[in-house]
């Protein structure tokens, strides 16, 4: 068992770095809920090769910090994805209410609070605490069902408002935290003598890498590097030209973008998505029928369009279908 925990917390680690592989936009939160993940393995690691009761009880202090604040990484990372405005002082609460939580689940040995009584025994070789739960274990049931049913809430919510980048991805997202939900009651359940949030944390980590992946293709993620802010106004200069004058330009057909694709070096610039939103671009489609097209918000083609303006040295459509025309 304790090398089972030794090799769960390795792999831990492992996702900090596939992490910084596969975010390049480095989402804070995102970094928080891997970090959360690697403590909280740490301490399940540090418990089960525990020898007396002080290193057990700060060994399950250390898993708790993890438990505590990971939900809280995981909603401020939902909230960010799913585009859901929230006042800026939440987070400084949230982290203010985690930081009490925190203090009553560690208060085992030191307050007959979180756990009336404690001891420590050493089972097949297994550090194990024997816990007798105080007054105030049932507000950590509480402070997790709060945090999980404000993310089912805010998925819900931003999905019916279509504030994410498809229902897909709400969908995706809800899967992941109700799958945590049933494990997390499951193993309220029964007593397996195994935390198996350790191997679900892993899971999901490797699931929310999935989809970031995924997402970065969308425009979510901004993969080069550029704020969000500075997009919005780049996004604007870029698309001064009235929809007069884009119902003037020419469209190309399939084989001409083909062809425009292949003599144009720059173009190997462009990520995928963004040869896909170049093409349809080309076609003289707008933006709201290319969003539709690719089951993004218009948001998202904006974001694109923007890219792809800067990456190609130009402002407009006008001047996007003239360099364009010379390559035919």
């Amino acid at each position: 068992m304790t090398t089972l925990y030794g090799i769960i917390f390795a792999i831990s680690l492992l996702m900090i770095i596939a992490y910084f592989l596969v975010d390049r936009k480095r989402d804070i939160w995102l970094l928080l809920l891997f970090v959360c993940v690697a403590v909280c393995d740490l301490g399940y690691f540090l418990l089960s090769v525990a020898k007396d009761l002080n290193f057990a009880l700060w060994a399950n202090r250390i898993a708790y910090l993890g438990n505590i604040f990971l939900p809280f990484s995981v909603l401020m990372m939902i909230m960010n994805l799913s585009r859901f405005k929230y006042p800026k002082y939440l987070p400084g609460i949230l982290i203010a209410i985690n930081t009490v939580m925190l203090f009553i689940a560690s208060s085992g040995g030191w307050l007959p609070i979180y756990y009336k009584d404690v001891s420590f025994e050493i089972t097949n070789g297994v550090g194990t605490l024997i816990k007798d739960y105080g007054p105030l274990h049932n507000f950590y049931k509480v402070f997790l069902f709060a945090y999980f049913s404000a993310m089912i809430a805010i998925i819900i919510y931003t999905a019916v408002k279509k504030m994410v980048v498809s229902v897909n991805h709400s969908i995706f997202l809800a899967f992941v935290v109700i799958g945590n939900i049933a494990i997390w009651l499951i193993e309220n359940s029964i007593k397996a003598g195994f935390e198996f949030m350790s191997i679900s944390y892993i899971t999901t980590e490797g699931l929310i890498l999935f989809l970031y992946g995924i997402l970065q293709d969308y425009g979510l993620a901004d993969i080069q590097g550029i704020s969000s802010e500075t997009v919005v106004i780049q996004t604007e200069t870029a698309q001064t030209v009235s929809n007069e004058q884009i119902a003037n330009i020419r469209y190309f057909e399939q084989n001409q973008i083909d062809v425009i694709f292949e003599n144009w070096d720059v173009i190997h610039s462009l990520s995928q998505r963004e040869k896909e939103v170049l093409s349809l671009i080309m076609q003289n489609k707008k933006r709201k029928d290319i969003a539709n097209e690719l089951f993004v918000t218009e948001s998202t083609i904006k974001k694109h369009t923007s890219s792809i303006f800067k990456k190609l040295n130009i402002n407009n459509r006008s001047e996007l279908f003239e360099k364009a025309n010379k390559l035919i």
